[in-house]
């Protein structure tokens, strides 16, 4: 479903394995990987949470514009949003042509499905639930303000009618939820010890966080080169989902240009959502996971980290080379994240018994 999945290093990667999942070889092993088990519970909290947050902001941004915007281009960005998701439209028959289908079904349809359908791995109660479930096995180690605000964002989501919200406002919904995530996050950095938890938890938030922006900028790049609207204003769009517009303009220019806005988007150290501070953090958080590792000879897990870091710093900038260089380059990213993830979870979480973790 959707565009041509993004891919790299050789690699194709289909849009349903974009979304990585928690899964359980660690669990069936018993209670002599309790600590494994705990770390991966987390590690997977930080994902699903952050991964809502994600859906709940392109939500946002897509519903806000229903009022006053052409249906082609409204089509054209669901068909957009269901790509970066990874998911196909409701209803799609196997002979259907995708296009049509994004102009004839109607908002209320589309946004439901990825509010509410649990057997999206994106949709906001599905990403909420998975996380709940994991914050579940994790109850000993939270502190009841960490538990106790996810526990009623979850129920409150649950519970909420999507067509009673979706009558008061199309973007009421998401936005409260928005909200709500932000909260949890604001509660976690207030309450939590900086130990190893805190450390997992962030860890899956950044690894997500990476693998996401990866597929929105190569997403939101290709799409570019198809709008029919003004190019400022399409780049413009991009900055404000990352929320990173207004720090665009009082830093670099009013004007948007696409090489500066992406170059900024991948970048910026400062930037909560650039791919840089992502891998920054992702470095600093393994180092203190496995400070051995973080030494010659490096772990896998932070090698690749190393190479995410250089493979940042090296992306073309704007002006350099062909314009299709930078779309290569997150391709590249995505597929080195999803490697990262791996080699974490087999040093961290899926480790021989014998071995222990690291010392």
């Amino acid at each position: 479903p959707g565009g041509p999945a993004l891919g790299g290093a050789g690699r194709e990667f289909e849009p349903g394995r974009r979304l990585q999942g928690s899964v359980g070889p660690a669990r069936a092993r018993g209670a002599g990987l309790m600590l494994a088990r705990a770390a991966a519970d987390f590690y997977w909290m930080g994902r699903y949470v952050e991964r809502a947050e994600q859906t709940a902001r392109l939500l946002d941004y897509q519903l806000a514009r229903l009022v006053d915007t052409p249906a082609e281009e409204l089509a054209r960005g669901w068909s957009i949003l269901y790509d970066i998701f990874g998911l196909a439209p409701p209803g799609l028959a196997s002979d259907a042509d995708e296009a049509e289908t994004f102009l004839i079904a109607d908002a209320y349809t589309l946004a439901g499905a990825v509010v509410e359908d649990e057997t999206r791995p994106a949709s906001l109660l599905s990403c909420w639930g998975q996380a709940r479930d994991n914050a579940t096995q994790l109850r000993p180690w939270l502190p009841v303000q960490v538990w106790t605000t996810l526990n009623r964002g979850f129920l409150w989501l649950r519970d909420t009618e999507f067509a009673a919200a979706w009558a008061v406002g199309p973007a009421t919904l998401v936005r409260e939820a928005r909200d709500r995530l932000r909260l949890f996050g604001g509660v976690v950095d207030a309450t939590m010890s900086r130990d190893d938890a805190w450390r997992f938890m962030q860890l899956g938030c950044f690894v997500e966080r990476l693998q996401q922006q990866a597929v929105l900028l190569g997403t939101w790049d290709r799409s570019g080169h198809v709008s029919g609207g003004s190019p400022s204003a399409w780049w413009a769009e991009l900055l404000r989902i990352c929320d990173a517009y207004d720090f665009y303009c009082r830093s670099r220019s009013m004007v948007v240009r696409r090489d500066s806005a992406l170059m900024f988007l991948v970048r910026n150290p400062e930037l909560p959502r650039s791919l840089r501070f992502a891998v920054h953090q992702i470095g600093e958080l393994l180092a203190g996971i496995d400070p051995q590792g973080a030494r010659y000879p490096l772990a896998p897990p932070h090698r690749m980290a190393l190479h995410l870091a250089a493979s940042v710093e090296m992306s073309p900038r704007g002006g350099e080379g062909r314009g299709d260089d930078i779309g290569n380059t997150f391709n590249t990213l995505l597929a080195d994240s999803l490697s990262l993830h791996e080699l974490a979870m087999a040093a961290y979480v899926d480790y021989p018994v014998e071995e222990g973790l690291p010392a």
